[in-house]
């Protein structure tokens, strides 16, 4: 029988429990579930639930995730976050299974396996531009998208810039003191104490106020998020995307889509401004006072326009851009 399930990548080991109210929900419960759905190479992919309602939301890197978008749960939705390939508590396949192919095809299994007929993707960071290439692959299976701090449609010239502009957000005189507490072995056998010295480090740069870097999760207990691990990965999949230029294929795209920018973001806004210039189901919000993470520096605004779309309405202070504008 386990054989069987696995085959099929269902749900093994799932665990469903009720959970505390998520605000706005006090008074009622709140369905969880949690387990593993199999890829098609056979890597397991962590996921978990919030929620049984029938819009479906699919949200991947839950572990940085999942607590703070709980707020958008709903008695008409389900939450489904998961860990890509090699993040968070999800399988770590080698790297040549490393890839934004291994990518979409994960989005897949997870829609698939979990019996989603038509979902909203919700994609933050470079997961924000991975979505987008899900649904240009699978339209009808996509209802809308949003697109939470994207990287560019376009490889040259925003990511190089992008990069760029976090190093200088970095303090370099901190990063030297840390490298020579690394040589002189003071992390020796304690790799998450490593983690969490570079995330207090680098994570400052994601921010326009750096005080709410305290408010990210803390993600170090788990091994594929330490820095040996981490680096292989992202040189792996960053080299499959190649000097990618998603503009022309995007055209074809008429799923409507959310664009949510933060002012601060070390990722240019003209970027985003891209990936919404000309296309009439596109539209794009610019938050002040926020960078990379406008979720957690900007909650009173980021919740009621992400809220508003996947209802069907375009947030009043969306903006539609022309071409060139």
């Amino acid at each position: 029988m386990r054989r069987l399930l696995t085959r099929f990548g269902v749900l093994i080991n799932a665990l469903a429990w009720t959970a505390a109210p998520t605000p706005g929900q006090e008074g009622r419960e709140v369905s969880i579930a949690e387990g593993y759905v199999t890829a098609e190479d056979g890597t397991r992919l962590f996921y978990k639930t919030i929620g049984d309602g029938p819009q479906q939301i699919v949200v991947p890197v839950g572990l940085f995730l999942e607590d703070a978008l709980r707020p958008l749960a709903s008695d008409d939705r389900r939450l489904v976050f998961y860990d890509p390939r090699g993040r968070g508590r999800s399988d770590s396949p080698d790297t040549l299974r490393i890839s934004l192919d291994h990518q979409i095809s994960d989005v897949e299994a997870i829609r698939s396996r979990l019996g989603i007929e038509r979902m909203a993707l919700i994609g933050w960071s470079g997961l924000g531009m991975e979505m987008v290439v899900y649904a240009m692959r699978h339209p009808d299976r996509v209802s809308r998208i949003v697109q939470v701090a994207p990287v560019a449609p376009r490889n040259t010239p925003h990511n190089e810039r992008a990069y760029a502009e976090r190093a200088s957000r970095i303090d370099q005189e901190a990063a030297a003191r840390l490298e020579e507490r690394r040589a002189a072995g003071e992390f020796a056998g304690d790799p998450a104490g490593d983690c969490r010295a570079q995330a207090a480090l680098n994570r400052v740069a994601s921010f326009a106020d750096p005080e709410h870097a305290a408010e990210v999760p803390d993600v170090c207990g788990y091994p594929n998020e330490r820095a040996e691990n981490l680096g292989p990965l992202f040189r792996a999949l960053m080299g499959s995307f190649g000097d990618y230029d998603w503009r022309d294929e995007l055209e074809s795209l008429d799923v409507p889509r959310l664009v949510i920018h933060g002012a601060d973001d070390a990722f240019p806004v003209e970027g985003s401004r891209e990936w919404v210039e000309g296309h009439v189901s596109a539209r794009l919000i610019v938050l002040e006072d926020a960078g990379h993470f406008p979720f957690i520096e900007r909650p009173e605004a980021f919740f009621p326009a992400v809220d508003a779309f996947l209802d069907g309405e375009w947030p009043p202070e969306a903006e539609a851009l022309s071409s060139g504008g």
